[in-house]
């Protein structure tokens, strides 16, 4: 093998195996210069001894040789997975990398979301808040409503008495009406008043001093009739000495005109001195009733 050759195979050893290589391979050189100068004249059987020994030498050589290319392969082996880990690591660099811009987003993200808690917080303490008001608002106006219901069933009480009292009032006044009626009529009878305007203003005067009671006059149905308007009542009020039966076809034509004319169908009612028995049969057989108030003499 050329020097140059050996050479360039120890250069490929590790480091720390090129040293100890030249090392021995210069001492096997001086060692063989050595021993070819002591025995410059020899026999035989030391030239076979010797050529053994280079034998010997020739096989360590190649032994090293061997050793020195296993080491080489390895050398290289070891340089590919160097290459590879070093990929792998510049992979999990970039992986890292990649990971820590994720971690970043992530924080803020975090953050984002953090103070987006944070709004989120605060609305519902303003709506936690807005509820607290409008639960107040509610109970003010449950205690308000309550108040107002036991107003109202204070005036509800208080109407009732009142529709009591006007009840009781308007029962007074009817009685006090038709006793009044009766007493006219009474009075006409007996001191022979037949006169119907005198008759008519003494009715007239005697109703002004009656609570809830007016007596006005109109023109109806081409004639002028006296309206007795007592607490939302109306009667058209007839005033004669002697009840005929065209009396009726009058009343009712009044009637029909009041009732288009004021949007109220009156109460049709008939003072007089004297109705014939016929008559008055007649009358209490009509649809459309007719008060009577009348002396009868016994």
């Amino acid at each position: 093998m050329e020097i140059h050759g050996f050479e360039q195979i120890v250069d490929k050893f590790p480091l720390q195996l090129q040293m100890p290589v030249r090392e021995l391979t210069t001492y096997m050189k001086w060692e063989m210069a050595t021993y070819m100068e002591r025995e410059q004249i020899a026999s035989k059987e030391d030239f076979t001894e010797l050529k053994s020994a280079i034998h010997n030498l020739a096989m360590l050589q190649t032994h090293t040789e061997e050793k020195v290319q296993n080491l080489t392969e390895a050398q290289e082996r070891l340089a590919r997975a160097q290459e590879r880990t070093e990929e792998k690591v510049q992979n999990l660099t970039e992986a890292q990398e990649r990971t820590e811009e994720k971690v970043q987003n992530l924080t803020e993200a975090q953050e984002r979301l953090a103070r987006a808690q944070e709004r989120t917080e605060e609305k519902v303490q303003n709506l936690t808040e807005a509820q607290e008001r409008t639960e107040e608002k509610v109970q003010k106006l449950t205690e308000a409503q309550e108040r107002t219901e036991e107003k109202l069933q204070k005036l509800t009480e208080a109407q009732e008495r009142t529709e009591e009292k006007l009840q009781n009032l308007d029962d007074r006044v009817t009685e006090g009406f038709k006793s009044l009626s009766d007493q006219i009529a009474a009075l006409g009878g007996r001191w022979g008043i037949y006169n119907e305007g005198t008759f008519r203003a003494t009715i007239c005067g005697l109703f002004e001093n009656v609570e809830g009671v007016r007596v006005e006059k109109g023109h109806y149905g081409g004639r002028e009739v006296d309206m007795v308007i007592r607490n939302g009542e109306h009667i058209l009020l007839e005033i004669t000495s002697r009840m005929h039966r065209k009396d009726i076809e009058k009343l009712y034509s009044s009637a029909d005109d009041y009732l288009d004319k004021v949007g109220v169908e009156p109460k049709l009612m008939v003072a007089t001195s004297y109705i014939s028995p016929r008559l008055m049969q007649k009358i209490m057989g009509l649809e459309r009733p007719i008060d009577i108030f009348s002396y009868e003499s016994e």
